[in-house]
């Protein structure tokens, strides 16, 4: 436990918590900004078990804020060049790669052997993939995007039947919403929310409940909002 000596004088995790980390799965879908930075912190902080998800190559654009990538890394899979990094870091941690577009046939597969999915990917369409299926499996997940100068999270808890879902939080305007690539982001702003995205996992991992509802993030004017968030009725996805 020497590794993480700094989290067992904490309140609500100790050694009881670490160990929980410890034993912890997580499956991290998309390695860009959000998820680079997510899996950083997993990694260094003892998750037992993570799944990297990602169907993309090194490019050099992703290079200003996809943390885990170096020069030397363009034109390799994302999966292999992060595992690199990550297993360097803390050798403690099992890492597993799947190098191909998630859905739904590789959720169900994946997601039933994981006690915890984050979704930081660039889409809706994927985003909506992992609502669909965490609900069929009961399965928390952790929601975590961002755009130009703005983020949001929030932790998704199907397994608990009065808990909203993803498309109880914002309805069918996913459907219409532009997707990321194009939009422009600002790096740390991805930093930011990636970190955050951890935060959240590795709390529920450790047996903490984090923050309810949805947490916005405004970085031009260095502003975080909480909205309170409901079950909706009639929702089309777990009404």
């Amino acid at each position: 436990m020497l590794r993480y000596s700094a989290h067992l004088p904490l309140q609500g995790i100790g050694s009881g918590g670490q160990q929980k980390i410890c034993d912890t799965h997580i499956a991290l879908i998309g390695l860009g900004g959000l998820g680079c930075a997510a899996a950083q912190y997993l990694v260094s902080s003892g998750i037992g078990k993570l799944t990297l998800c990602d169907f993309d190559t090194v490019t050099e654009s992703n290079l200003s804020r996809q943390v885990l990538y170096r020069q030397s890394d363009i034109g390799r899979l994302k999966t292999e060049a992060a595992t690199d990094l990550l297993q360097n870091l803390n050798p403690d941690t099992e890492i597993r790669a799947i190098s191909q577009r998630m859905a739904d046939d590789e959720m169900r597969a994946l997601f039933p052997a994981c006690d915890l999915v984050i979704d930081a990917s660039d889409n809706y369409g994927t985003r909506l993939a992992v609502n669909r299926n965490c609900l069929e499996l009961a399965k928390p997940w952790v929601m975590a995007s961002c755009i130009r100068m703005e983020g949001q999270l929030t932790l998704l808890r199907p397994d608990q039947p009065d808990q909203p879902c993803y498309r109880c939080v914002y309805g069918e305007a996913p459907d219409t919403l532009e997707d990321c690539p194009g939009a422009g982001i600002f790096a740390p702003v991805a930093g930011i929310v990636g970190a955050s995205a951890a935060h959240f996992a590795l709390c529920f991992a450790a047996g903490m409940e984090p923050p309810r509802g949805l947490h916005l993030f405004d970085a031009m004017n260095w502003h975080w909002q909480t909205l309170k968030v409901s079950k909706r009725e009639g929702c089309s996805e777990c009404a």
